[in-house]
């Protein structure tokens, strides 16, 4: 409990973890000033249907939260201060872990929290909960269908998936460098290449080695897409069924922090 309530400390007095809430609390009201300024007849089915930017910052976020928490230590010797006061490196790396977690709950919570109020407060509720769809006039609010509740829920667990395996990623590197600019940027290659990379692979080598499709970066691409779609259309652009690449993207992530996490406990100090 101590590791926790210390990884707690440090966040919280921390002035880029004041400024990453507000980022993420401020984007839709800022997203639903711009879409009144640009056309007020149509701003609400605007606002709604690009969900307010609400997770626009998240991810970015996330991946530097998941790409320094372990390099910082190092970089700064704080992981000599943590190691004296008893605790040992895998409770501090688990420690790490749910307060990441923590993060991504509580900056997904404050975006849904700002992104619902704007809409009920400022459009009047009318509409409220509400899906859109695309019909001759344009964009329009529909009973019918998935609702935008239900959407903030499936977004909220695919969006836990997509980031956790990218991040694992990250928290891996993080454990291998001293450097937290370093690790940062280097999480941030890894992910925009990886999926170029990932692309080109799958395209010219699936048909001669099919094992393929099971590399991270192909799981992380259809991760969002396929959690709550098992069509067969779907399966058929990842190669992969529904079942299998959520227990792909878990496997991959526990593999990632399993690595991250021996790395940082024999990690000479």
């Amino acid at each position: 409990m101590q590791a926790i309530r210390q990884e707690f400390f440090k966040s919280f007095h921390r002035l880029n973890y004041l400024v990453y809430s507000l980022i993420i609390f401020f984007t839709p009201i800022l997203a639903m000033i711009a879409y009144l300024l640009a056309d007020p007849s149509h701003a609400e089915v605007d606002f709604v249907y690009h969900h307010g930017y609400f997770d626009a910052f998240i991810f970015i976020f996330m991946l530097v939260s998941f790409g320094s928490t372990l390099a910082e230590e190092f970089q700064f010797d704080t992981i000599k201060v943590i190691v004296s006061r008893g605790n040992s490196r895998m409770i501090i790396f688990f420690a790490k872990i749910i307060k990441l977690l923590f993060d991504y709950v509580l900056w997904y919570l404050l975006a849904v929290a700002s992104y619902l109020l704007c809409w009920l407060i400022v459009f009047s509720g009318k509409d409220f909960g509400k899906s859109i769809t695309v019909a001759n006039k344009g964009l329009v609010f529909v009973s019918s269908g998935h609702g935008e509740i239900t959407y903030i829920w499936e977004n909220f667990v695919t969006y836990l998936l997509y980031i956790f395996l990218i991040g694992s990623i990250a928290l891996m590197l993080s454990s291998l460098l001293k450097s937290n600019s370093i690790a940062i940027a280097s999480a941030f290659i890894i992910w925009l290449g990886g999926s170029i990379v990932s692309s080109l692979l799958s395209g010219f080598l699936y048909k001669h080695f099919h094992l393929i499709k099971w590399n991270p970066f192909n799981v992380s691409t259809y991760i969002q897409l396929q959690v709550f779609d098992g069509s067969k259309a779907m399966a058929q652009l990842s190669h992969i069924s529904q079942t299998g690449i959520i227990s792909a993207s878990i496997i991959w992530t526990l593999i990632f922090f399993t690595i991250a996490g021996v790395v940082f406990n024999r990690r000479n100090l």
